[in-house]
C-alpha cells in the first residue's frame, strides 16, 4: 500500500487535478485517441506506440487517480496546493499508461505520463528548458525528497528537440526514478513523465518514447 500511495504522490505532484470540466483549451483541442497499442493526437501532430501488456487508464480512471491524490495533497505545502489549484483550467491529460492495472500492482508501478499545458499566460516560457526550470521548483517542496541531474539535457525524437530533466524522488527508504522529456507546441508545453525503479522498466518506456512522431 505505501508503494502505491508513492506512486500517486509522484503522479500528482507531476501532474494536476482534472476534475474540473471547464478547460483553457480551444474548442479544435484533441485528447487523442488509442488504437492498436497507438496513441494518436490531430492537435499536436503526435503519435506514438506502447506495448500491449501495460494498462492504458481511461479519463475514469484517472479521475479516480486524481481524486485520491487530492486527498495526499492536503498534507502538501500551501506553495504546491496553490499551484495545482491554478493549473486546473490550463491541464489537460492526454495519455497515462501503467506497467500493471493498478488494483493488480503489489509493488511500485512504472507509468508514462502525457500531460499538455496551455502556457499562453506565461510569456516566460519560450522552451521545455523554462517550463521544467517551474516545473522543479515545485517538486523541491514536495513531500518527496527530489534529487537531480545538475544539468538539464536534450533529445532529438523524430527531428525535434526535447528538453530533458531527471530525478530521483525518495521518500522514506524507497526511491523512483522519473525523466521529464518537454517541448513547447502550439501554445502548449507538451511533456512526457516516465517513472520507474528498474532497467527493464526504464528500457520499456524509452522504447515508447523513441517511437514518437511528431507532423
Amino acid at each position: 500500500m505505501k508503494l502505491k500511495l508513492f506512486g500517486i504522490i509522484c503522479l500528482m505532484l507531476c501532474l494536476t487535478s482534472c476534475n474540473k470540466d471547464t478547460k483553457n483549451l480551444p474548442e479544435n483541442f484533441d485528447f487523442g485517441t488509442t488504437e492498436n497499442h497507438t496513441y494518436s493526437n490531430s492537435y499536436f501532430g503526435l503519435s506514438f506506440t506502447y506495448p500491449e501488456d501495460w494498462a492504458v487508464q481511461s479519463k475514469r480512471d484517472i479521475k479516480a487517480i486524481t481524486e485520491a491524490g487530492d486527498k495526499i495533497l492536503k498534507n502538501e505545502t500551501d506553495a504546491i496546493k496553490e499551484a495545482v489549484k491554478a493549473s486546473q483550467i490550463n491541464i489537460a491529460y492526454l495519455f497515462t499508461l501503467f506497467r500493471h492495472p493498478i488494483k493488480e500492482a503489489t509493488r511500485y508501478n512504472a507509468s508514462l505520463n502525457v500531460i499538455a499545458e496551455n502556457i499562453n499566460g506565461l510569456p516566460h516560457v519560450k522552451r521545455g528548458s523554462d517550463y521544467l526550470f517551474h516545473s522543479k521548483n515545485l517538486l523541491v517542496q514536495s513531500r518527496a525528497t527530489y534529487t537531480f541531474d545538475d544539468n538539464l539535457s536534450t533529445k532529438t525524437i523524430d527531428g525535434h528537440t526535447f528538453d530533458v530533466m531527471r530525478a530521483t524522488a525518495r521518500l522514506g527508504s524507497f526511491e523512483v526514478q522519473q525523466e521529464f522529456f518537454c517541448i513547447i507546441r502550439y501554445g502548449f508545453s507538451l511533456s512526457f513523465v516516465l517513472s520507474y525503479t528498474n532497467d527493464e522498466e526504464k528500457r520499456a518506456l524509452y522504447q515508447i518514447i523513441n517511437s514518437i512522431t511528431l507532423d
